[in-house]
């Protein structure tokens, strides 16, 4: 057993493996699931996550499912912030605040800590280029709209604004190490770059001379600026 194994029943407290679905000492069923805090196994049961602390929570919605395979969905509460995975197939999902919430977490840990060295390379590839499946809501079943985070992690996420995100089976973790290693920061400079880049061929266009016809000639197509996922986010909850 390794140490990340080290569980213990929530009925009894007998020592038990993170797969195991019954309690060898008390006999009490088990549901082993990965907090969707700390990415540990814990039991839908326990009150407390034995790594992390993250308690059990009311489910989302009365209709709440699993984006990928629709199963419900097993919601756990941290402080004010509520995550909610599935067992089935180990994705997340995570309201609005609470996604804000863990962003901001972990740039703040990031800037206490000095981890801005972990940022990994950039994709070689553009992940928009995968194959494109779009997701119904866990809350609203709508269809959700598709974001590579920060517009440079690589990671593409399904978003409803109104409810919330999902993550499939480690990009949440792909997302936390992205914001630890600095990536927010690498974010905001190229947004900086495209700023400055638009700003400068605005001033190109306005000081260009008429043409013949008495018109200024076309002005560049200007760079938009990004609407990453947290602005997205943001945007909704201000």
């Amino acid at each position: 057993m390794t140490e990340a194994a080290a569980l213990r029943c929530p009925s009894c407290g007998a020592s038990v493996s993170p797969e195991a679905t019954a309690c060898g000492h008390c006999g009490v069923s088990l549901h082993p699931v990965r907090c969707p805090w700390c990415f540990d196994w814990t039991f839908t049961e326990a009150k407390d996550c034995d790594r992390c602390g993250s308690r059990p929570a009311p489910p989302l919605a009365a209709s709440a499912a699993c984006p990928s395979c629709r199963a419900p969905l097993e919601a756990r509460t941290r402080g004010s912030s509520t995550l909610a995975g599935c067992a089935r197939c180990g994705g997340i999902w995570a309201d609005p605040v609470s996604f804000k919430e863990i962003c901001s977490e972990r740039e703040a840990e990031a800037a206490y800590l000095g981890d801005g060295s972990l940022l990994p390379p950039p994709p070689t590839s553009d992940p928009m280029s995968s194959p494109v499946v779009y997701r119904p809501c866990a809350v609203c079943s709508d269809l959700m709209n598709r974001f590579n985070f920060a517009d440079c992690s690589g990671v593409i996420l399904d978003v409803c604004k109104p409810h919330g995100v999902w993550f499939d089976p480690d990009e949440l973790r792909r997302i936390v190490a992205f914001i630890q290693g600095g990536g927010l920061d690498v974010a905001r400079a190229r947004e900086r770059r495209k700023l400055e880049l638009e700003r400068g061929r605005r001033d190109q266009a306005k000081s260009a001379p008429f043409g013949p016809q008495g018109f200024r000639p076309p002005a560049l197509v200007s760079i938009a600026s990004s609407r990453g996922l947290l602005r997205f986010l943001l945007d909704k909850t201000r």
